[in-house]
């Protein structure tokens, strides 16, 4: 496994889920409090009699291979899976599913204690501030063990000429379990149901998300979508763009392959199913996993894509349970049903 020493880099807060916290990687600022900063060092520390300590080595600029990533670290929460389980299962069971270049690539590193207390002492103080998203405070990064993710960052050299982009694409098949007269895919009747317990009846349901329009054969329908993913990532209305986009989503194969693998490692569905198999879990994983793309903005660029958020699902802390809930609900409530699929 790569093992991160001290290198003084700063890390700065981008974003955060559920489960992870995502850092960009910035120079060190000799300016800083050295406390808020942190080394990553990429060679095999060995201690010999000659081998000077870490804190005795100078401190180098940023290492050239950090160029394009991003840190993710694990938070701390009930049943979370190991980072190191995460980096295996990804390694064992996504990775031979896909192509290289259409993953977001993951590496695993350790990282010193005194990092992982800052980063959650600066959680605190957005908190503080009111910067964090409050549905996130209260919970902070793990501190052991001490490991996390070195992952692509899709948004590196996004400028005028890139659009950076990400989507869950979320079910590309109807539910295994759904009756034959359902009228909704899963993914758009457990936003119905969400909604249905939502306090905002104001909000609307937006056809154009349904994840059935990216399988379409009709551009139309690939089109809502493109629409869709546009303005929720609050990106400018640009023809060129989304034709490109709309003949890269119709000719892409990566997320038929998606498609067929969601469908594949799960043809029974929830009630039927192994819960705890790996082939089930990489189902669950891929119904909930992320596309990023870069798109240039010139005709002549190729438009990149990978999924990430690959991290393994869990069938463990009543989580099975909570999976065959949910699909009761949907088959059980009528007014779920979808009109048009």
């Amino acid at each position: 496994m790569l093992t991160l020493g001290l290198l003084d880099v700063q890390l700065e807060y981008l974003a955060e889920g559920a489960a992870n916290v995502v850092y960009r990687i910035r120079p060190p600022d000799m300016s800083s409090d050295p406390s808020t900063v942190a080394d990553l060092q990429f060679e095999n520390y060995e201690y010999d009699s000659d081998t000077p300590l870490p804190s005795e080595i100078p401190p180098l600029q940023l290492d050239p291979r950090l160029k394009g990533k991003l840190v993710r670290l694990r938070k701390h929460l009930p049943h979370a899976i190991p980072v190191e389980d995460t980096q295996r299962h990804f390694e064992t069971i996504i990775r031979p599913l896909f192509w290289n270049e259409n993953l977001i690539e993951s590496e695993l590193f350790q990282m010193s204690l005194s990092l992982l207390e800052d980063c959650n002492s600066k959680l605190r103080k957005m908190e503080k501030s009111d910067i964090r998203p409050a549905k996130r405070w209260g919970v902070y990064l793990t501190e052991n063990p001490r490991y996390g993710c070195l992952i692509t960052d899709m948004t590196w050299l996004v400028d005028d000429t890139f659009i950076s982009l990400e989507f869950k694409p979320k079910w590309l098949v109807q539910s295994p379990t759904a009756p034959a007269s359902s009228k909704r895919c899963r993914s758009c009747a457990l936003r119905a149901m969400k909604k249905a317990g939502s306090t905002n009846q104001a909000e609307t349901l937006n056809a154009g998300s349904c994840p059935l329009n990216l399988m379409s054969s009709d551009k139309t329908k690939i089109k809502f979508f493109v629409d869709y993913v546009m303005e929720s990532n609050s990106k400018r209305p640009n023809q060129d763009v989304q034709r490109r986009l709309i003949d890269f989503l119709y000719q892409n194969t990566l997320l038929e392959r998606v498609k067929r693998l969601q469908l594949d490692l799960d043809p029974h569905g929830v009630f039927r199913a192994d819960l705890m198999s790996s082939d089930f879990l990489a189902a669950m994983t891929l119904r909930d996993c992320s596309l990023f793309l870069r798109v240039p903005t010139n005709q002549k660029g190729v438009i990149e894509a990978r999924l990430g958020d690959l991290d393994l699902k869990t069938s463990l802390g009543r989580k099975a349970e909570y999976w065959r809930n949910i699909e009761r609900k949907l088959i059980d409530d009528a007014d779920l049903q979808y009109e048009d699929v």
